[in-house]
């Protein structure tokens, strides 16, 4: 049986539709949830450091569910919704990254809808969307891992 709980909250600080994960792992550490964070606006984890955290999470949290955490692009309808795999993310995406697939559980939010000019998108989204997303994951996870009700 797994014992450990880690969320990996991946994207950038530097552009506004990437923000999701960061943001979401800073609401996580300021609500105290009950697993290991990794991932916060002051310290993202993005494709530059990507690799290094994936191989500290499996040295220090080798029996750990991981939780991944990531923005994504979908239909205009989706926009705001929150989107789960049962066998991670493949981060990077949307920006042509060819990244390896990491995670147990993908939870991803959906903050623009899907263009030719993905990072111009991504450049170009709302603060207030990412945030709104950011609270509701924020409050999902915490819910799940608490069992607590929403």
């Amino acid at each position: 049986m797994k014992k450990d709980i880690v969320i990996l909250c991946i994207g950038s600080n530097q552009i506004v539709g990437d923000s999701v994960g960061p943001m979401v792992g800073e609401y996580l550490k300021e609500n105290g949830i009950c697993a290991y964070v990794y991932g916060t606006m002051t310290r993202p984890v993005n494709a530059k450091n990507l690799s290094a955290y994936v191989d500290m999470i499996n040295s220090h949290h080798e029996e750990a569910t991981l939780i991944v955490v990531d923005s994504t692009v979908g239909d205009k309808a989706e926009i705001g919704e929150i989107k789960i795999n049962r066998n991670g993310v493949k981060p990077g995406g949307a920006i042509n990254k060819n990244l390896p697939r990491i995670g147990d559980i993908g939870v991803l939010g959906v903050v623009a809808k899907r263009s030719k000019s993905l990072i111009s998108t991504l450049m170009d989204v709302e603060i207030s969307v990412v945030e709104r997303l950011s609270r509701k994951i924020g409050k999902l996870l915490i819910a799940t891992l608490s069992d607590k009700a929403i």
